[in-house]
């Protein structure tokens, strides 16, 4: 990893990382302290041994796993928002789960990276090498607006001429561009900066086309990435059935034709697009378990509750939740806002539910209100924030037993995605719910008959 030293008379730098994943967190901690000496790096395997580990200390880079036993990794980023010594001056937040709204969540907390995992080491190095950089600059933080994806391609080539001509057309189509000039640079850049395509000369210097597109294929942290290998007229036919072989998305001909080369390469990303959603999918099925586990271990009602909230809140990007459980002695009410969202000290109260309570009882399935300021199932204040709405219900054995509700201040903000994931988290909600109040009853039996 090149990075530059820290200069002498800037005092060192803290980085903390959490992970519990076995020797995950000493590993990176390691790793990362060999960027510089001057690196002060302190590893923990959960939440509260970080806090610990820091009381006193000034922390300036956290790099934070998503999914935790006990205090996940943005309840320890609010955590350190409050931390006597200052909040972070860089925020990594790792997750293997791709959820609707958890980068909303985490930008809410004002995180500066989400990472998917699998995620190379050279991809924190340079995240950390950058935050250290910004550090010794004071450089204040700019929050860049959320925009519209632009894909990023990485053009690799040995010729300066190819990789100019290539990065005008793509630049020219609202491509993002990136380039490289030797085999090692372009492996280093894919695994770096995760480009959604790579552009792959066969004859580089250090590595040639073969070589580093068989290490991307072997690499499960980017051998998703399509590579459309370009070639020379000269190039054997066998040389290109074994590019294929090894997993070269498709093939161009120098000197190629503009038109083809672009209509191909849109060709793959739309490939590349659908696939990324069913990854992004199988993503949230993993997340769906891990939920479960959290709620069954609880069986407090009061805890429980909060628990639903906080997880459904943050997973999905919302700004406040509700939670209503029907009970014939009385109804438990919960809200839970989202603790740094701007709107958070804004009141928002659930409305009355009959007309919808009918709806979902009927339906047995949540709906989506895009306004509810618009929505007459939604009854709001003109100064409550929230717009999109997605209510949905919590069923149990014998009949419903509440409503879980999500609002966000962005009209039509939820999708089916956000919904259909929604259910699934209420639907272990309500088997965890059940079985803390037959635990509850039973511990009131128990008393009774004592």
């Amino acid at each position: 990893m090149n990075t530059q030293p820290i200069p002498p008379h800037h005092a060192p730098v803290c980085v903390l990382v959490v992970d519990d994943h076995p020797n995950t967190a000493s590993t990176l901690a390691r790793a990362i302290s060999r960027i510089d000496p001057q690196i002060e790096v302190i590893a923990a395997n959960d939440g509260e041994s970080a806090l610990e580990k820091v009381q006193g200390k000034a922390v300036d880079v956290l790099i934070t796993d998503m999914m935790m036993t006990g205090m996940n990794g943005l309840e320890l980023v609010e955590k350190m928002q409050a931390h006597p010594g200052g909040r972070p001056s860089s925020i990594i937040l790792v997750t293997a789960y791709d959820v609707p709204g958890l980068r909303i969540s985490a930008r809410r907390l004002n995180v500066d990276e989400v990472i998917i995992k699998p995620v190379r080491p050279e991809r924190i190095y340079q995240l950390v090498a950058s935050a250290i950089q910004n550090i010794h600059s004071a450089s204040p933080r700019v929050l860049v607006p959320e925009t519209r994806h632009k894909f990023k391609i990485l053009v690799a080539d040995d010729l300066q001429d190819n990789v100019s001509l290539l990065i005008r057309y793509l630049t020219n189509e609202g491509y993002a561009c990136l380039s490289a000039f030797d085999g090692e640079e372009a492996l280093q850049k894919v695994r770096a900066e995760m480009p959604d395509m790579v552009l792959l000369d066969i004859n580089m210097p250090l590595k040639d086309g073969f070589e580093v597109l068989q290490d991307i294929r072997s690499d499960p942290a980017v051998g998703h990435i399509p590579v459309i290998v370009l070639t020379a007229a000269r190039l054997e036919p066998m040389d290109m059935q074994s590019a294929l072989n090894m997993g070269a998305d498709d093939y161009v001909t120098k000197p190629f034709d503009r038109r083809e080369l672009l209509a191909r390469i849109r060709t793959r990303l739309r490939v590349k697009e659908a696939e990324d959603i069913i990854r992004r999918r199988n993503r949230e099925l993993n997340l769906l378990p891990e939920i479960g586990r959290e709620l069954s271990a609880r069986l407090d009602m009061d805890e429980l509750s909060d628990v639903v909230l906080r997880r459904t809140v943050e997973t999905l990007g919302a700004f406040m939740g509700h939670l209503v459980l029907l009970d014939e002695t009385a109804p438990l009410y919960k809200t839970h806002h989202f603790s740094c969202c701007q709107t958070s000290q804004t009141h928002a109260e659930m409305p009355p539910l009959e007309s919808l309570l009918a709806q979902l009882n009927e339906t047995r399935q949540g709906c989506i209100i895009a306004d509810a300021h618009l929505d007459s199932r939604w009854h709001v204040a003109p100064d409550d924030p929230s717009r999109a709405m997605l209510v949905v219900p919590m069923f149990g054995r014998f009949g419903l037993l509440g409503v879980l509700a999500l609002a966000h201040e962005q009209a039509e903000y939820f999708s089916l995605d956000h919904l259909l994931l929604l259910q699934a988290i209420a639907s272990q909600a309500a088997i965890a719910l059940e079985n803390a109040r037959l635990y509850a009853n039973l511990q009131q039996s128990q008393v009774r008959a004592s």
